[in-house]
Parts: C-alpha cells; structure tokens; sequence
C-alpha cells in the first residue's frame, strides 16, 4: 500500500469509539434510513446479490486486528475503502476513522471536520485478462445505531480489448446529510471516487544504485511482492533507478522506470494479486 495506508492504520483505533453499538451485527432493520450516512465503497468483483439473501444490504462484522477492532465482510471478496467523522472522547469534537485495503493505491483523505466534508479517492491496478470482467461499487453506509452495512452499487465492465494498458475507467459516489450539532445545522458531504486503471502484469522488479557521478553501485533484482520492506542504500548511493519488467501480453516485456532520490524516504512496488488485481507494496527506504 502507498505510503498512506500506513498512516491510516493509526486511526483504527478510533473505532472504539463508536461504542458498544458499532460492534452489533443483528438485523439492521429501520436503520435503512435517511440516517445513515455513506462511509465509503465495497469494491467487489461479484453482485452483492450473491450474498444478501434478498435483504438489499450486507451487514458487516467486527474482528480484533492486533488489537484493535476492524469491520468486515465475512465470505466476500472485496476491496474496502472507508473514511468518516465520529465524535471524540469528549463529545466537544469529532475524529477520524480511515482505512484502505491492499489492492487501493493513491490513496488520498480529504477531511474538513467543521463542515464535516469527507473525500476519498483511490487506483486500482488491474491486469486485463482474455474475458470480461466486472467490478461492482457497493456503497457502505454507517447506520444512526453504529452498524456498517454495504448495499448492491452499479457494476462497469473491463476487458483486455477495449481498455489496454494506461486507460482508466471510474464511479464517484456522493452523499449529502444535513444534522444539528452545537445549536447550528451542520451539512455532511461525503465523495467517493475509485479509478481501475488497466496495466500490465509485473514480472520481475530491479533496483539499482547509482552515485552522484551517475556510476552503477549496485544492481538487485527481485519477484514481484519480494522486494525488502526496508531498504538500505550504499553510502555513496545519490539515487536509485526502480526498473520493472512487465509483460505486454505478446510473450515480450517492457520495462517501466522510476527514480528516488535522497528526499525520498519510501518507495512502491507492485505484484500480482487475486481476480488480476495488483497489490502495492510500501518500502522504507533508509538513507545513510
């Protein structure tokens, strides 16, 4: 995940205080209201119909994660995006909860906390296979009694033919709640934008090392989703030159170039994951 996935993981812990509501999972039933508020997006590659039962919504279910609690979606595979306000321990302000499954990449959080205006938007990487394939934007909405719960969203197509590598197609989800807070009406507004960008599948990921005069250090090459999470520079190393070889779907490869210097402390590769879907994976990078 980019850099900020690490940074989300910071704000799990918040979610304890939604209180002892949040961690109910019995039927929802009049919590299907104008209420509840969009959280964030279930990316999935099937119909949530699947899993429903006909109820129109998919409860989700709380788990420990390192000690800290985390919602869910038992039996589904999806990708979760999820960002909004819930209010602090004093009850005088409100706080951040985030988090953003691997599989999103470019994550970006945009929170105002006085107007309550949430934005989120995030890539996703797929390699097109020989068939279509579908991906569905579920809505996730938190419900007045702290239950989360992903209703059936629109569906868009992907196929090797008619999006090669470095197009995109997209959804952009909006939400808009008006409550009162404090004496005053507050208008809550919540945007959700998710783009699958179609690239091709990673082979091999080579890092190489270069002084100030531009002469090679050093040369490494590593499996996609084998690259070291940590990773420490020559002492003369000036910058470093990322080359990934990917397949372009011939039987050839290309290679893909990027460069990290000295004010670059982290830096990102991608593998292979399930249903095509690229995985990003952050690497610190410790200059000496």
């Amino acid at each position: 995940m980019v850099k900020m996935k690490r940074i989300a993981s910071l704000f799990l812990a918040l979610f304890l205080l939604l209180g002892a509501a949040a961690f109910a999972e019995g039927p929802l039933q009049a919590d299907l209201t104008e209420g509840s508020r969009l959280i964030g997006i279930l990316l999935t590659r099937e119909d949530l119909d699947m899993y429903t039962g006909g109820s129109g919504f998919l409860a989700a279910s709380c788990r420990e994660a390192y000690g800290e609690p985390e919602y869910i979606f038992p039996d589904v595979w999806g990708l979760r995006l999820l960002c909004f306000l819930v209010p602090d321990a004093s009850g005088e302000g409100r706080r951040l909860v985030s988090w953003a499954d691997d599989g999103f990449t470019a994550v970006d959080f945009d929170v105002n906390e006085d107007s309550g205006t949430v934005s989120m938007d995030a890539d996703v990487s797929y390699v097109p296979g020989p068939e279509d394939a579908l991906f569905f934007f579920n809505p996730v909405f938190l419900s007045l009694s702290g239950q989360v719960y992903a209703v059936r969203g629109d569906a868009m197509a992907l196929s090797a033919e008619m999006n090669p590598p470095g197009s995109s197609v997209g959804q952009t989800l909006r939400d808009e709640r008006k409550h009162t807070e404090n004496g005053r009406e507050i208008t809550d507004v919540t945007t959700v934008g998710i783009r699958i960008s179609a690239v091709r599948e990673p082979a091999e990921i080579r890092i190489l090392q270069f002084s100030e005069g531009h002469q090679l250090l050093q040369s490494e090459a590593f499996l996609p989703g084998r690259v070291p999470e940590a990773i420490v520079p020559l002492p003369d190393a000036e910058y470093l030159l990322i080359e990934t070889a990917e397949k372009d779907g011939t039987g050839g490869l290309s290679i893909r170039r990027d460069i990290a210097g000295r004010d670059q402390d982290y830096l990102n590769t991608f593998s292979s994951g399930d249903f095509g879907i690229c995985l990003s994976h952050y690497h610190e990078v410790r200059w000496k």
